[in-house]
């Protein structure tokens, strides 16, 4: 699929008609001047008025005059605004869809662009994923779901004992049954943060699994059933993968934990922890401005809901939504087929 996309970029009428099929390019738009409909010039990317008309002059008299409107097919999209060439823009946005970090140094040498434009194009492809995740997360969970909550922190190692380290934390968690996630970039982990982010991201009725950070207290009073796991007393079953959950706090000892002492369930946050391990993985370990952590996150969840054979239409779907061509209803009811 990527190259098949890489070798499109140096066939400009297909990649084009790519474009126009997925709503980046305008195929036709109105003559400012004589609303005349205009089809676009695909070699040229413009779209040109020669029309005569008939307009009044001082006088008021009808005067005939030629129309001289001229617009790029650009202007307003996501090519708008740079004096790079189409194929060059999609070749890069494509790398971004298909690459994770660090790709920064091969897409200079690849492309001969300078690192500040990449990076800057790299980002504007972030914000496309902002868009798209905040447009389709939703909440997680319900009446006999299942869902791990962790927290991380990114910019060092988790148990890192005994030093103060900087690093942004996120608040995440997974469904078991529909793997559906959230990620947060939250501002610290107190009870009142997390507590917050479970209102606004789990619904009522979970079953939530987390560690035995002090935050994570009380929920069951939130209409949520709480199981903690403690990673210094859980024993794995060899066979099944199964943690063997051992609540030491008997002070505080529910039913529901009376029964997990006896047997074995899937009382762990493996899951989650995969998911940190993946972001991780596409995230870099250093130079991230803290404006643009968002969009690595989003980044993420976007690759993660979009397989590699779909990912590539989807993403340039989404730029139309970003940056929609401006047409008027009369253009929109012009056929497509009047491209030449």
């Amino acid at each position: 699929m990527l190259s098949d996309f890489i070798n499109l970029t140096y066939n400009r009428d297909k990649l084009i008609e790519f474009l126009i099929q997925h709503g980046v390019l305008p195929v036709v738009i109105n003559c400012n001047q004589c609303e005349s409909i205009l089809n676009l010039n695909t070699k040229t990317l413009m779209f040109i008025c020669r029309k005569r008309h008939f307009v009044k002059n001082t006088n008021k008299k009808r005067i005939s005059q030629q129309c001289k409107f001229e617009r790029s097919a650009k202007v307003g999209t996501w090519f708008d605004n740079t004096n790079l060439d189409v194929s060059l823009i999609c070749r890069l946005t494509v790398y971004f869809i298909m690459f994770p970090p660090p790709r920064v140094q091969f897409l200079t040498l690849d492309t001969g662009l300078t690192k500040v434009t990449v990076i800057d194009w790299l980002n504007f492809c972030r914000e496309i994923c902002v868009y798209w995740a905040k447009k389709h997360c939703e909440k997680i969970g319900g009446p006999g779901h299942i869902v791990e909550v962790d927290e991380a922190k990114f910019g060092h190692r988790k148990y890192n004992r005994g030093r103060v380290v900087d690093g942004r934390w996120v608040f995440g968690g997974i469904d078991r049954e529909s793997k559906k996630i959230f990620l947060l970039a939250v501002q610290d982990r107190t009870h009142e943060t997390l507590l917050k982010c479970i209102k606004e991201w789990i619904l009522p009725g979970s079953t939530i699994i987390s560690d035995c950070w002090k935050s994570y207290k009380y929920l069951e009073n939130e209409g949520f059933q709480h199981l903690t796991v403690n990673h210094s007393y859980n024993f794995v079953d060899p066979d099944t993968s199964k943690v063997y959950f051992v609540n030491t706090d008997l002070i505080n000892i529910t039913f529901a934990n009376i029964l997990i002492f006896f047997k074995f369930i899937d009382a762990h946050t493996q899951n989650i922890e995969r998911v940190w391990r993946e972001v991780r993985a596409n995230i870099p370990k250093y130079g991230i401005l803290p404006d643009h952590f968002e969009g690595y996150l989003s980044e993420y969840l976007f690759k993660r809901n979009h397989d590699l054979e779909k990912r590539i239409d989807s993403f340039f779907d989404i730029i139309s939504q970003v940056y929609p061509p401006k047409l008027n209803v009369q253009c929109q009811q012009a056929s497509s087929s009047n491209v030449h």
